[in-house]
């Protein structure tokens, strides 16, 4: 009976490890067969149930209690003229984006997935180094492979950038590239191109007491971006000269 409980334990514990697994992803150890579509899909599923609701039909804690999630876009990538716009005769854009929607794109790249709400002190959606991400966005192409992500997060701490920053210098090798900005800079590794970009700025934090008092300090946050960029994904655009995320690499000097 013992032998029967320790078996059933260790198959929930298994069972909650591999949820947390399809929750978090681990940069550490993606790679471009990782499934896209797969991961966002009930994400998106359960962002289109929760617009799709009438707010008249919820009581006030119903409501607030489905806007605590977080909400993700699926959205389509195309080839479309710039017109002079990019200086290239061709960009990849959503088409959705304003500037195109009224346009037809020559040819379907694939789909894009955005975080477009989230808690950025609940939200967990990736991880690198121990340091957690609540948004992400990723591209795939029409083949289902993973072409290039983007996570960003605001930290109150100093020690997060560090541990991102002592990570890829660890693993990669820096590159140079055609940027000037002192607060980005540019790795590779066998697989990817990386970028990564920090911002340190004030921002004014608000909480109150327990009169209901209102009370204001500023206090120091650390903005992280990283992108990776799957090298494939690079070299096409290069090849076919198409104005898109990454293009800086274009100009990369070994």
């Amino acid at each position: 009976m013992q032998n029967k409980i320790y078996m059933l334990f260790v198959l929930l514990l298994l069972s909650f490890c591999h949820s947390q697994d399809n929750k978090i992803v681990d940069l550490a150890k993606i790679s471009n067969d990782f499934d896209v579509s797969e991961f966002y899909s009930n994400k998106i599923k359960k962002t289109n149930e929760i617009i799709s609701k009438d707010p008249k039909s919820m009581d006030k804690k119903e409501a607030l209690n489905l806007l605590d999630n977080a909400f993700f876009v699926k959205d389509t990538l195309g080839y479309f003229k710039t017109d002079g716009r990019f200086p290239t005769e061709l960009s990849l854009e959503s088409t959705n984006d304003w500037m195109v929607r009224n346009k037809k794109p020559t040819e379907i790249f694939g789909y894009g997935y955005k975080t477009v709400a989230y808690d950025p002190e609940k939200d967990k959606i990736a991880v690198l180094n121990t340091v957690t991400f609540p948004k992400m966005d990723m591209v795939e192409d029409r083949k289902g492979k993973l072409m290039y992500l983007k996570v960003e997060k605001t930290s109150k701490t100093s020690a997060d950038y560090s541990k991102i920053k002592d990570y890829i210098s660890k693993k990669c090798k820096k590159i140079a590239v055609d940027d000037d900005d002192p607060n980005a800079s540019y790795w590779k590794d066998e697989s990817f191109y990386y970028y990564l970009f920090k911002d340190d700025h004030q921002e004014e934090e608000i909480s109150f007491d327990s009169q209901g008092n209102k009370i204001s300090k500023s206090v120091e946050v650390t903005e992280i971006r990283l992108m990776m960029f799957e090298m494939s994904y690079i070299k096409k655009m290069e090849e076919l000269g198409i104005y898109s995320a990454g293009y800086k690499f274009w100009k990369k000097s070994f």
